[in-house]
C-alpha cells in the first residue's frame, strides 16, 4: 500500500533525476492502477503550475493537464506488461521512455506559457536583479551586420525603420524588422548592381527580401551575399551557414544558390520558385538541402540530382545522396521559433544550442545512443532548456558561457 504523501514525493523525487531504478518501476506500476488517475492528474497539474510563474487560464491549464497525462500513459502502456520481465536493457528503455514522458509535463507548460505570454516575460526579465541576469542566458534576438559594397558597415538592430543608404538608385529599407530593395523607376539599368552581405552572429537570425521579391531567413552563424538588383538571365545569391528561401517565380531567370563550407564542400541550387532549406554549417555533417515545395537541382561538380517536395539532398565532399520522407517541421523549426526533435542525437541538439544562445558545449564521458523528441520554443531562455535534458536524464553543468554535458 502507498499513501498518497509517499506517491507524491516519490514523483518528485522522479522529476530531480533522483529515482532508483525500483523507484520507477514502483511509480509506472502504481500509476498503471485506473484508480489513480486522480492522483496522477493532480500531481500533473501541481507541476505545470510550478513551471508556469504566470497563472493559466483553467481551460489552458485543463488542456495541458490532458495532454500530458495521455502522453504518460501511453508510454506506461509500452513498457507495463514487460516490466515484469527482468532484462538488464529494459530498465534503460523504460527510463528513456518515461523520463520522456514526464518532460511532456515540462515541454507543454513551457511552450504554452512562453508562447502565450512573451511580452509580459520580457519585460519581468528586464526588472530582475543583476545576480539572476548573470546566471542565466537569454535567447537569440533578431539582429544581422550589413556590409555594404565600399565597406561601410550597418547594425540592424540599432537602424531605424526607413531607407538605410541609397546607391546608383537603389534604396536599402529597413521595414519592420527586415531589410528589403527598391529599385527607382528612373535608376541608370546599365549600371552594374553593387553588392551587400548580411551577417548573422551567434545569437541572431535576421530575415532579408531580395530586389526580386524573394524572402530568405537567416539562422544564427550564417551570411548571404546578393545584388541590389538582378541582371542578366539568372539570380545568383551566396550563403554560409543556414538560410531558409521563399523564391518568386521568374521562368526566364532561374534563381541559383552557391553553397560551402570551411570544410570545402561546394555546391549550387537551381531553382525557378520554390520554398527550400539549405543547412552549410561547417561543423556538421555535409551540406544538406530541403525540399518543402516545388523542384529544385543540386549541383556538385557532375553529380546533379533533382529534388522533389519532402526529400533533402546531403552534399559531402565527394558526393550527394538523397533522404526521402525528410520530418519538414523539425527541418524549418528555427524558421518558426522553435527547437523540434524526433530521435535526434544529443551532440547535434547542442550544437543548435551553442549556435542559438552563443554559447560553448563540452562533453564528457561516451554519451547516450539513445535520441530525444520534444519542441522547446527558442523563446525560452537557457536555463529553460537545460530543465528539459535534465528531466530526461541528461547530466547538465554550467560554468558562465560553458556548458558541461555529461552521461
Amino acid at each position: 500500500m502507498h499513501n498518497h504523501q509517499n506517491i507524491e514525493n516519490l514523483f518528485q523525487r522522479f522529476l530531480d533525476n533522483k529515482c532508483s531504478p525500483a523507484e520507477v518501476k514502483t511509480l509506472l506500476q502504481y500509476f498503471n492502477a485506473g484508480e489513480n488517475e486522480v492522483l496522477l492528474r493532480d500531481l500533473i497539474r501541481k507541476q505545470s503550475e510550478a513551471i508556469n510563474d504566470t497563472p493559466l487560464s483553467s481551460e489552458s491549464l485543463k488542456s495541458l493537464v490532458d495532454k500530458a497525462y495521455d502522453r504518460i500513459k501511453n508510454a506506461i502502456a509500452e513498457d507495463i506488461e514487460p516490466l515484469e520481465a527482468p532484462r538488464v536493457p529494459l530498465y534503460r528503455r523504460l527510463w528513456f521512455r518515461i523520463s520522456a514522458a514526464a518532460g511532456v509535463i515540462f515541454f507543454i507548460s513551457i511552450t504554452a506559457f512562453y508562447f502565450q505570454h512573451q511580452d509580459k516575460n520580457r519585460v519581468s526579465a528586464q526588472t530582475q536583479g543583476t545576480v539572476e541576469q548573470i546566471k542565466d542566458i537569454p535567447p537569440g534576438i533578431n539582429n544581422a551586420v550589413l556590409t555594404l559594397d565600399n565597406g561601410t558597415t550597418i547594425v540592424l538592430d540599432s537602424a531605424a525603420d526607413g531607407t538605410l543608404v541609397q546607391q546608383g538608385g537603389i534604396k536599402v529599407l529597413k521595414i519592420n524588422g527586415q531589410i528589403a530593395y527598391d529599385k527607382a523607376a528612373n535608376a541608370n539599368s546599365q549600371a552594374a548592381p553593387t553588392y551587400s552581405t548580411i551577417t548573422t552572429a551567434r545569437g541572431n537570425q535576421y530575415q532579408v527580401i531580395l530586389a526580386d521579391g524573394s524572402k530568405v531567413w537567416l539562422n544564427a552563424a550564417s551570411s548571404i551575399r546578393f545584388p541590389s538588383y538582378f541582371t542578366g538571365n539568372e539570380r545568383k545569391v551566396e550563403i554560409t551557414g543556414e538560410a531558409y528561401f521563399e523564391v518568386a517565380k521568374d521562368a526566364a531567370k532561374p534563381f541559383r544558390v552557391e553553397f560551402n563550407n570551411q570544410s570545402g564542400e561546394k555546391g549550387e541550387i537551381e531553382v525557378l520558385g520554390t520554398h527550400f532549406n539549405v543547412n552549410a554549417y561547417p561543423e556538421e555533417e555535409g551540406i544538406k538541402t530541403t525540399l518543402l515545395e516545388g523542384s529544385v537541382k543540386i549541383k556538385r561538380g557532375r553529380n546533379v540530382l533533382m529534388l522533389a517536395p519532402g526529400q533533402q539532398a546531403k552534399v559531402t565532399s565527394d558526393n550527394i545522396t538523397l533522404k526521402n520522407d525528410v520530418m519538414l517541421s523539425q527541418v524549418v523549426a528555427w524558421k518558426d521559433g522553435f527547437f523540434v526533435f524526433n530521435n535526434s542525437d544529443i551532440k547535434i541538439i547542442m550544437r543548435q544550442v551553442a549556435r542559438w544562445y552563443d554559447v560553448e558545449v563540452e562533453f564528457e564521458g561516451k554519451m547516450p545512443s539513445e535520441g530525444f523528441t520534444g519542441k522547446v520554443s527558442r523563446n525560452v531562455p537557457l536555463s529553460k532548456f537545460m530543465k528539459v535534458l535534465e528531466l530526461n536524464d541528461v547530466n547538465v553543468k554550467t560554468e558562465g558561457r560553458k556548458i558541461i554535458i555529461a552521461p
